[in-house]
């Protein structure tokens, strides 16, 4: 009776461990396979995959664009709160 409950978790650890084994081999398959295709696209035979991960999408540099105009406006602001600041600051003098 011994005999059959060792055997039993022989076999069980046996077949946990071919299982293992087969996940581990699997995934090191597939992780080196997507590696090759990551590569290839990125710097394969056809060339510009790394050029076209650097381009810039229409979307930021629609982003860009509105913020560059909101800093032109904001600079513009401060000049003119600046001449208002200096004619109060001049007028509360003379009198």
């Amino acid at each position: 009776m011994r005999m059959v409950a060792y055997w039993k978790t022989v076999l069980r650890r046996l077949v946990d461990s071919v299982a293992l084994h087969l996940l581990f081999t699997v995934q090191g398959l597939v992780n080196k396979e997507l590696e090759d295709e990551v590569v290839s696209q990125v710097v394969g035979p056809q060339g510009g995959g790394l050029q076209r991960m650097l381009e810039e999408t229409p979307a930021v540099a629609a982003k860009r664009e509105k913020l560059m105009r909101s800093i032109s406006l904001l600079k513009e602001s401060r000049e003119v709160v600046a001449q208002i600041m200096d004619r109060v600051s001049t007028a509360d003098m003379e009198n």
